[in-house]
């Protein structure tokens, strides 16, 4: 599924079988290569004429018919051919493919024209990666020392979806280092296949082509072959070329709208338009996005025993691929990943994801959000947070100009609004828009999701308990009543299940007291809601017949408070910077927050639990919501005040 494809700097020959320029609905790509029987491959030898038609591998040439020292400025010297393989042909092959090169050797004979001057030269495959800088599996083949025969077949086994690369070299020199003449100047002929599986839609089958080297055409007559070749949004001009056809053939280009221009054709071991042995083309300037698609190249009327090359590249360098059948892929790349998110009423929350152009050429992606729920709101943009835009006009928001293997990142940024659904799902839909400028009626539409939930809102638990009587944490001196175990109260609230194990110990009624005697409370508390807590105030009143009694649980403070199992802390139960804790007296007006009824008739001890201030308290922005028993450590705790029983 996730395939890439290497930006192709070289000419590809793609099933050499069809005639005539069509706008008709794109053919299935032939398996073979070339698929027209009086077309072979050609691979020539270092020390053959560059005028034989092979400007890639061979010595310069005068143009005259012999080697005269005149160089030719390649310095890729091999032939480079490209398979790509789908995830569907494996799965529908067993999980591999065989690609084969027929007639691999370099033997005179019967079936493919080897043209073999001396002892055959030696040749030699290999299987690469995409961009061709690994080596995955070689196969060489050299009759002049195991006397392979003719008709040899090379095969190569991929078991991984992708695009590779074949490269081809003929001659004992860049392959052995032995630069003997008679090892080094054959012309090897044949022939790619990979397998067709008919259970497949075209836009699932396999791709081989060439993208750097040589066709011969050796058959009786002339030959009429048309190319084909994609250009992507953004190319502003085509430089157009072709090597050795002897003026014995015309060229014709077709735009994407059908309409045609001239082309002119090549001598003898020179370029066209005039050119050298190095330079030479036909330039097509200032194009528009409305030309991007589908373009036609034909040679018309070439003669027999004529071998050539033939290239597309854009007017800043990057050769573009050829194709001789309308292709059913005109665009390929990924979207990912599905993600799920949660936010709050009225909160944006951004669902990031990448789409990356894994095919050949430049592209736009176009996206569409559908299916969101109602009450929530979609925005698609940049990874900055810049809203898209449609650069194609064609009334979707899209990425942009992509070039090939280029990844770029998105965002879907999602707004619950007043009475939305606790889950909205929001499907983001893209298409390429050179697939749909190709084939508008038959290309792949690919989506991920995007499900967001609304978070359940905080929920402060809060317990108390009387865990001493005059001192005593164990038992109430008056009456033995047990102080230091769980009591289940008739609420829920002891029985969240964010509460560590044996932690809210105490009594939840205290037994008997009489004037006098000194009450220890305990406040626990744990945020048991489905996200953080912020500005959170805990409040409690002195009962009736209670007087608060400020006096020392350690050397200093007059309650204590601890965070979850970190250390005790104690607090003053003035209104001061030392904590974030006061003791409000009796009558006197209680912070606003506490949102209290009634009168404050025996005072009201306040904490404030969150905040970013107070000396020898935590700086806690929030109260985490729990997670677990315990976790996190801060969504829990606890805090202590003692009151005297009324005389």
């Amino acid at each position: 599924m996730n395939k890439r494809r290497q930006q192709f700097r070289y000419a590809l020959w793609l099933g050499l079988s069809l005639l005539t320029w069509t706008t008709a609905t794109p053919k299935a790509i032939a398996a073979t290569l070339p698929a027209n029987s009086d077309l072979q491959l050609q691979t020539s030898g270092p020390l053959r004429c560059a005028n034989i038609g092979d400007w890639y591998t061979t010595n310069g040439s005068s143009g005259g018919g012999a080697c005269n020292g005149a160089a030719t400025t390649s310095t890729d010297r091999i032939h480079r051919f490209v398979v790509d393989i789908t995830p569907e042909m494996l799965a529908a092959l067993g999980g591999s493919v065989t690609v084969s090169i027929e007639d691999a050797e370099s033997v005179a004979g019967p079936g493919f024209i080897d043209e073999v001057s001396g002892t055959s030269d030696p040749t030699r495959f290999q299987l690469r990666t995409a961009d061709g800088n690994t080596v995955l599996q070689t196969q060489t083949v050299n009759p002049s020392v195991d006397g392979s025969g003719n008709n040899t077949t090379v095969n190569f086994t991929i078991s991984t979806a992708g695009t590779y690369q074949i490269t081809s070299e003929t001659g004992a020199g860049p392959i052995f280092g032995d630069n003997t003449t008679a090892l080094n100047n054959d012309d090897n002929s044949f022939r790619i296949r990979i397998p067709d599986v008919p259970s497949l839609p075209p836009n699932s089958q396999g791709l081989v082509g060439q993208y750097q080297g040589t066709a011969q055409h050796n058959e009786s007559g002339s030959l009429t072959i048309p190319f084909y070749f994609l250009v992507g949004p953004g190319t502003g001009s085509l430089f157009l070329r072709n090597f050795d056809i002897d003026g014995n053939g015309t060229l014709t280009y077709t735009r994407p709208n059908g309409s045609t221009i001239p082309g002119t054709n090549s001598g003898n071991g020179r370029w066209n338009n005039s050119g050298t042995l190095n330079t030479g083309g036909d330039t097509i300037a200032g194009l528009t996005l409305s030309e991007a698609g589908l373009w036609g190249l034909r040679v018309n009327n070439l003669s027999r025993n004529n071998q050539m090359i033939v290239e597309a590249n854009t007017g800043t360098g990057d050769r573009l691929v050829l194709f001789n059948e309308p292709p059913t892929r005109a665009g390929d790349f990924t979207i990912t990943p599905d993600t799920t998110l949660s936010t709050t009423i009225g909160v944006a929350v951004d669902h990031p994801f990448t789409v990356t152009n894994e095919f050949l050429t430049t592209d736009i992606i176009n996206l569409n959000p559908v299916g969101t729920n109602a009450n929530y709101t979609v925005q698609l943009l940049d990874a900055s947070g810049n809203t898209l835009t449609d650069t194609d006009g064609d009334g979707q928001l899209d990425t942009g100009i992509l070039n090939p293997n280029q990844t770029q990142s998105f965002i879907l940024r999602v707004t619950p609004l007043a009475g939305a659904s606790t889950t909205d799902i929001t499907e983001i839909q893209a298409i390429s828009f050179m697939d749909q400028r190709v084939d508008p009626t038959n290309n792949k539409t690919l989506s991920i999701t995007k499900t967001t939930t609304l978070q359940p809102p905080p929920k402060l638990v809060l317990v108390k308990r009387i865990t001493a009587i005059n001192g005593n944490r164990t038992i109430n001196p008056n009456d033995n009543t047990v102080l230091n175990q769980f009591v289940d109260d008739v609420t829920t609230n002891d029985n969240e299940a964010g509460w560590p194990s044996n932690y809210l110990n105490g009594a939840f009624s205290g037994g008997l007291v009489r004037p006098g005697d000194e009450i220890e409370y305990t406040i626990y508390f744990l945020n048991a809601g489905g996200r953080p807590a912020f500005e959170v105030t805990i409040c409690d009143r002195i009962q009736p017949f209670q007087t608060f009694k400020p006096i020392p649980f350690t050397a200093s403070g007059d309650a204590e408070f601890q965070l979850g199992t970190s250390a005790v802390i104690p607090l003053t139960a003035a209104d001061d910077s030392s904590d974030r804790a006061q003791f409000v007296a009796p009558n006197a007006a209680i912070p606003s927050e506490c949102n209290l009824p009634g009168p404050n008739g025996n005072g009201t001890f306040v904490l404030n639990l969150t905040g970013n201030t107070g000396t020898g308290m935590p700086n806690l922005p929030n109260l985490p919501n729990s997670t677990g028993a315990g976790a996190p450590n801060n969504s829990y705790g606890l805090f202590r005040f003692r009151t005297t029983v009324d005389e």
